[in-house]
């Protein structure tokens, strides 16, 4: 038998992704979508393929950036994304196969379609420009571009300027897109009441919205009208319609004053009163929160059918689908793995996206209380490299509380000893889990041991862990950190002495503090990261956010926050590090990269900096192929020549 290859940087081109599960009404179909990178054009290729009832797999579209499938609620229709022009629009096709047609032509592209319960028309959410043509002058140069708003910018849209996002209604017969909210706001996650007369949207219409985290659920008739405000004085969003049409759910937090603070589930009545929080004393996370470079995290996906409401959730770094019912959470599906997408049909057959930490996400289907794996895209490339099996581990951290992380042994370490690399997640509120994560993958195989824990500011580990960190970024995570190192190191297959640190986002913030605190670490990367907080503040395209986040802003209390930033202590940096950013990014500005690498070199300590061009935070997970390709390699080579 022949031995399995190690993982490779290049993997990034095998690897196809399984995403976005739509059952047909009637339970009958399943349509999904395929994504992979393409090396030749240097791109994603993505199409929409359909489960048929007895189980075979057709591929659907062939745009090569298709995405987004929902069946009309009669059986007869699949509308869809397509990149197929320069921009994303909506496209329609029989259920019976054909030839695609574009139904709309906006100048930013469409939103995702939502079908009326009588298939008879599409909402949708879509930029739309306050001033009209605004790309170009009269002499084709680009205009000057004149803010009023602190939200001109968004990580991996660029400058917004003056376009907002509206509601669009199409009729699906005569093709006609019609615009049904407008002003100097955003409006999005529009979701029809079960009779079709109105349509339920999240916006915040205050006249300080772009520097607020407020949001709130209106309601607007059919065809347009002022809207009816439901439920404020929070952060809500993604909102369904209960049954009988007579209850709103939503996601979000009910204290505008900490938008930090996890997320819950809500219902309001359609007067917009008897608020109520639906999960009880379940304390988990909503949505798909479990970091991966490859499986994309998932929204909250609210389903409320008759037996209460379907939803995503995140528990210990296990992410599993739920439903509420009366204030009572119960688990639709267990298990130690990833489920980041579901969608459920009439008759409760449930088509869901799943994978764990040795298996990039496939297709299953949940019918009659059997559980059924529908796609093996993925089987030929496992069938070629060796995955290493992660180990969980419980350590005890900051104030004396346990702590969970994960451990990939590297290849060979049933021998000798090996390096061992400290990785910690961004957000903070994300958490490290049992999802497939291809960098790890690569560098276990390369060699190295590889620790991702759950430090304090995590989620999934219920809201006072959350909210460990607020207000004091550096103390408890950073002491969690140096205790799972140590709870690692002690295992018998690893050189002490030969110990990094990594990190992206937050984790980038995570690894500048800590070099900048101790030299245990050997080697270090820092990714997208933070270190300055007074400057951020006025860079980042949410830096408004955050001085709930930090309990300051800068005209405030600028020692505090410069208390916790890292680029304080920098010249007391011992460890080598390479600082990698994306030009284009957005939310962590490179000027904060530059920063930290600038100082180190004034200092004359040992750093490099590779800037991606025209990629932004998302880099790791969607930047252009060769880029992702690329910057593997640079983390493999650091380490290589430094541990």
């Amino acid at each position: 038998m022949t031995e399995k290859r190690a993982v490779q940087a290049g993997d990034v081109y095998r690897i196809r992704q399984v995403m976005d599960p739509q059952v047909a009404p009637d339970g009958g179909r399943i349509a999904f979508v395929v994504k992979q990178a393409d090396q030749d054009t240097n791109e994603y290729v993505s199409n929409v393929y359909v489960v048929e009832s007895d189980g075979e797999i057709r591929q659907f579209t062939s745009g090569g950036k298709d995405s987004t499938p929902r069946w009309s609620p009669d059986g007869r229709r699949l509308a869809f994304l397509s990149g197929r022009k320069e921009k994303a629009q909506i496209y329609l096709m029989s259920t019976d196969g054909g030839e695609g047609v574009a139904v709309t032509d906006l100048p930013y592209g469409a939103g995702p379609p939502v079908w009326s319960p009588d298939s008879t028309a599409l909402v949708f959410a879509a930029l739309t420009s306050t001033l009209g043509d605004d790309e170009k002058q009269e002499d084709g140069k680009a205009p000057p571009r004149v803010y009023t708003r602190s939200s001109y910018k968004l990580d991996t849209e660029g400058y917004l300027w003056n376009r907002r996002r509206h509601l669009y209604r199409l009729d699906v017969s005569s093709r006609s897109v019609e615009q049904l909210t407008h002003g100097d706001f955003h409006d999005g996650d529009p979701a029809w009441s079960p009779d079709g007369k109105h349509i339920a949207f999240d916006s915040n219409r205050a006249p300080n919205w772009d520097v607020s985290p407020e949001s709130a659920i209106y309601v607007i008739p059919r065809d347009g009208g002022e809207p009816r405000c439901l439920l404020s004085g929070g952060s809500f969003s993604h909102p369904a319609f209960s049954p009988d049409g007579s209850r709103i759910a939503c996601t979000g937090n009910d204290d505008p004053n900490n938008s930090s603070r996890p997320d819950r589930l809500f219902s309001v009545d359609r007067a917009g009163n008897d608020s109520r929080d639906e999960l009880g004393d379940w304390d988990g996370s909503l949505g798909d929160d479990i970091a991966s470079d490859i499986i994309p995290g998932g929204r909250p996906e609210l389903d409320w059918q008759e037996d209460g409401i379907y939803f995503l959730g995140t528990e210990r770094g296990r992410s599993n689908i739920y439903r509420a019912a009366d204030g009572v959470v119960s688990g639709v599906t267990t298990g130690e793995h990833d489920i980041s997408a579901f969608s459920r049909a009439l008759d409760g057959t449930v088509a869901y996206t799943r994978g764990d930490a040795t298996h990039p996400a496939e297709l299953y289907r949940l019918r009659d209380g059997q559980t059924e794996q529908l796609s093996h895209e993925n089987d030929a490339w496992l069938d070629e490299v060796a995955i290493v099996e992660p180990q969980c581990l419980s350590f005890t951290g900051a104030n004396g509380e346990e702590s969970e992380g994960w451990v990939l042994p590297p290849r060979g370490s049933e021998s000798g000893r090996h390096p061992l690399i400290v990785y910690i997640h961004g957000g903070p509120w994300t958490t490290h889990g049992v999802s497939f994560f291809l960098e790890y993958q690569l560098l276990a195989g390369a060699g190295y041991g590889v620790f991702y824990p759950n430090i304090h500011g995590s989620s999934s580990y219920g809201r006072a862990y959350h909210t460990a960190i607020e207000r004091d970024w550096g103390n408890l995570d950073y002491e969690d950190v140096l205790a799972g190192t140590e709870a690692v190191a002690a295992q018998s297959w690893v050189d002490g002495n030969r110990i990094g640190i990594a990190g992206g986002s937050y984790g980038g913030y995570m690894v500048n503090w800590t070099v900048t605190h101790t030299d245990r670490f050997r080697a270090a990367i820092t990714e997208r990261c933070l270190s300055d907080m007074v400057s951020f503040f006025g860079t980042s395209d949410l830096g408004w956010w955050w001085g709930q986040i930090w309990g300051s802003y800068p005209e405030d209390d600028v020692q505090k926050l410069w208390d916790m930033s890292p680029i304080k202590y920098v010249k007391d940096v011992r460890t080598p590090l390479l600082v990698i950013h994306s030009e284009q990014d957005h939310r962590c500005p490179l000027e904060q990269a530059e920063q930290m690498f600038n100082a180190l070199r004034r200092l004359g300590k040992e750093a490099k900096m590779i800037v991606f061009p025209d990629e932004s935070h998302e880099l790791s997970r969607s930047g252009t192929p060769s880029h992702r390709v690329e910057r593997l390699g640079f983390i493999e080579e650091w380490f290589r020549e430094r541990l």
